[in-house]
């Protein structure tokens, strides 16, 4: 399964002038693969299409692909003057489209989830973020043997 995220951009100018096509789900297509379309701002539209996408992967029905929508809010690296984006835009996307609020809102209104299981569930990941990051800054350095462990090429 092949995932493609479209953020809007490129690294300084807007995914319409910096892609070598009008419409990416036809170029996928054109490979013959069978492509999914997706609000990645929506937890729901992606587990829709990745649902459709691993059904005809898992059955042997060759790859698939994802085609996903969004935004980054952040710059394409660190420091990025972001001077490519219109005044207020991620200001804007964070406020209309915020991922985390929208599928608390979903979740809530359908009875699926409490606000309180939803606060108890941010709670556990924190701890579990934090004691991560607590397990990692106890752990032993690593060596430089370990810059070979894992390496598919030697050069």
């Amino acid at each position: 399964i092949f995932i493609f995220e479209n953020n809007g951009y490129s690294e300084h100018t807007g995914a319409s002038y910096g892609v070598g096509t009008k419409d990416p789900v036809k170029r996928i297509e054109g490979f013959g693969i069978p492509v999914f379309q997706a609000d990645g701002f929506d937890f729901f539209s992606v587990h829709d299409a990745m649902r459709q996408a691993l059904e005809i992967s898992r059955n042997g029905g060759g790859p698939t692909a994802l085609y996903c929508t969004t935004m980054r809010y952040f710059g394409h690296f660190e420091g990025d003057p972001q001077n490519y984006r219109a005044k207020g835009e991620v200001d804007r996307y964070r406020a209309e489209h915020d991922s985390l609020k929208n599928f608390r809102a979903r979740v809530t209104e359908a009875g699926l989830l409490t606000n309180e299981e939803l606060d108890g569930i941010e709670r556990d990941i924190e701890n579990l973020v934090d004691q991560s990051v607590a397990d990692a800054r106890a752990a032993p350095k690593p060596t430089a043997a370990d810059l070979m462990t894992n390496i598919y090429a030697n050069y």
